[in-house]
């Protein structure tokens, strides 16, 4: 547990352990390791400076860290942080007091307000540092129409508003798959993010369907290039994800009268967010984009979990060989690969937009989003209704008339 790299790839991975919380039953342990009893005085004295201190100041460091940047607003992490403030005053108090009162005064910070339990929840989607984009906002907040406001305010309101539940996922909801867990209350976050996502690629289906004039659906399919258009360009892409998702599904991408009335320069655009976010050889043009991007970013969630499923189901959780008295031995391989994927999550939390909240239009997009109900076959029979089939010959006789031959 030397290395800075190591001792992060663990704390990230800390709940995923056979022993459940590390700082609550390893730690203390390692604080109190005892020499050798057959060392001379000045052995001892070596021991001493090279083992006993290391250990205890590496002990020290990796609590710090956990309360700075892990510690989670529930039951067994409030009662970690209790028993690390009775260790530090019992134990580390008298070796090492300067130490023993940061920590004491951390565990205080993290116990007196729920608000202060995690480091994400520190993260503002807004930046004081930075000037803010005034919002483009339509004449008439009251009765808000997606045609009526600009595709750039859609894209910069949905950023916030994904930015912010992704701010808010910890670590721990990436470990076992937990978001795929029928239990309530595990990787909730995650989950969130994962019905937004779904929400908006029904919200794109729903709203071409809602109109019954093809211009009219070609109008809003354009409507919804140019936000993710943008959204692309303000590195959000999860949302750009969820918008071609829906812009992609069978429903919408059979109307090909709709489609017809796009100009080339739309479907360019389209097509060009397709090959970014194309999941050929492991979404490469995705990773590149994101990789090459200057953030703040909101990154497609689902590349990651895609990723930690892999790791998860394609890793044992413990190696072949046994450790002394039989004793299983931790992947720790695993475990590293998991922490790297969840050190780029954070990464990405830590960087803020500079954009300014419109409430009403966020409430107007919550209320969209929250309609959903219609499944996909559902769907499927509207958008049956609005272009049935063609034969070939109908076809060509409908093209013919809508180009002036007829």
């Amino acid at each position: 547990m030397g290395s800075a790299s190591a001792r992060a790839s663990i704390l990230r991975t800390n709940d995923s352990y056979p022993s459940g919380n590390l700082n609550r039953t390893l730690q203390p342990a390692r604080f109190t390791i005892q020499p050798p009893s057959d060392l001379t005085t000045h052995e001892l004295e070596i021991w001493l400076e090279k083992k006993l201190t290391p250990v205890r100041l590496r002990v020290f460091n990796i609590m710090k860290s956990w309360m700075e940047n892990y510690v989670q607003d529930d039951a067994t992490d409030l009662e970690t942080l209790h028993r690390i403030k009775d260790f530090a005053l019992r134990v580390m108090n008298e070796p090492m007091s300067f130490a023993a009162q940061q920590l004491t005064r951390l565990v205080d910070k993290r116990t007196a307000s729920p608000s202060a339990l995690t480091s994400s929840s520190r993260r503002m989607v807004l930046s004081s540092n930075r000037e803010s984009p005034t919002p483009i906002v339509p004449r008439n907040l009251s009765r808000i129409k997606l045609l009526d406001l600009d595709p750039l305010e859609v894209a910069r309101q949905l950023t916030i508003m994904e930015a912010r539940e992704y701010n808010k996922i910890m670590p721990v909801e990436f470990l076992l798959k937990a978001w795929s867990e029928r239990e309530e209350g595990t990787a909730v976050n995650v989950r969130k993010m994962i019905d937004m996502s779904n929400q908006i690629t029904g919200w794109v289906a729903r709203a071409v369907l809602g109109e019954k004039d093809p211009k009219r659906r070609a109008a809003i399919v354009k409507h919804f290039i140019m936000v993710a258009d943008n959204c692309r360009r303000l590195n959000n892409f999860n949302t750009l994800m969820s918008i071609l998702a829906g812009l992609n599904s069978a429903p919408i991408h059979r109307l090909k009268r709709t489609w017809e009335l796009l100009s080339a320069r739309t479907t360019g655009a389209l097509e060009v967010l397709r090959k970014t976010m194309a999941p050929s050889r492991n979404f490469s043009t995705y990773r590149e984009a994101l990789h090459s991007a200057n953030p703040p970013c909101v990154p497609f969630l689902g590349f990651y979990l895609t990723d930690l499923t892999f790791i998860e189901d394609g890793n044992p959780s413990f190696l072949k060989e046994q450790g002394v008295g039989g004793r299983k031995l931790i992947n720790f391989s695993k475990r590293t690969k998991t922490a790297e994927v969840i050190r780029e999550v954070q990464q990405y939390q830590s960087a803020p937009y500079a954009l300014q909240g419109v409430p009403e239009i966020q409430a107007w997009i919550e209320g969209c989003l929250g309609e959903g109900g219609e499944g996909g076959d559902e769907l499927y029979e509207a958008s049956l209704m609005m272009e049935p089939r063609e034969r070939y010959d109908e076809k060509i006789a409908r093209l013919l008339q809508e180009s002036g031959f007829l």
